[in-house]
């Protein structure tokens, strides 16, 4: 099986589970699993409001500002960072689309400003895996030092899983919206890399 049709797969398997997630708990009472979510809230809550912040638009903006400036003044192709803020864009479109389709109601004890719209999927979750770690993906294959790739790739991940921790900590979520946001996620980045393999192909 080749790199393409095992991220093709991967992209059928986890968009499945997706699906089959949100049927499940789009309009049934709370399981273990959203009880257990719930026990996060209000931990951290500063810091919690920090990575929500950075998942938003201003913040995914600011950061896209940023790396086309690097891409810029390094002289590097500019596809790549032009890529991931199509995909960003189209993604979110998306999950709010379907957010509609699903209708699950947010949660009522949030610590952060009330937000519009429906709670399944997470689009923080979603934000996490298509625009940051997209961009680990993109470090790693990169020409960077190795050293380098590690601390960046790391730091990347680790601020993914921050912007996705937010959403229990402030109660903005439920935890089965933030692992369909994952779910989804995941499938677009195997689809997006197996669909355009130069995303990966970095000087």
């Amino acid at each position: 099986m080749s790199a393409q049709t095992a991220l093709w797969c991967a992209c059928g398997v986890l968009f499945c589970l997706f699906v089959a997630l949100g049927i499940r708990v789009a309009r049934r009472p709370l399981g273990a699993l959203d009880a257990f979510g719930a026990s996060l809230r209000g931990r951290h809550v500063r810091l919690a409001v920090l990575f929500t912040r950075s998942g938003r638009s201003p913040g995914v903006t600011a950061m896209s500002a940023v790396a086309v400036l690097v891409y810029a003044l390094a002289h590097l192709p500019m596809r790549l960072p032009v890529i991931v803020i199509l995909s960003q864009v189209l993604s979110q479109t998306i999950v709010e689309l379907i957010k509609v389709r699903y209708r699950r109601i947010r949660p009522e004890y949030w610590l952060d400003r009330l937000e519009a719209g429906h709670s399944y999927p997470s689009g923080h979750a979603t934000t996490a895996v298509v625009f940051f770690c997209a961009w680990a993906a993109i470090a790693a294959t990169g020409a960077l030092p190795l050293a380098a790739k590690i601390a960046i790739c790391a730091a990347l991940v680790a601020w993914a899983g921050g912007v996705a921790w937010s959403r229990l900590a402030l109660g903005a979520h439920y935890l089965s919206d933030v692992i369909g946001g994952t779910f989804f996620g995941f499938a677009w980045l195997c689809a997006l890399v197996a669909g355009l393999p130069q995303v990966l192909h970095t000087p």
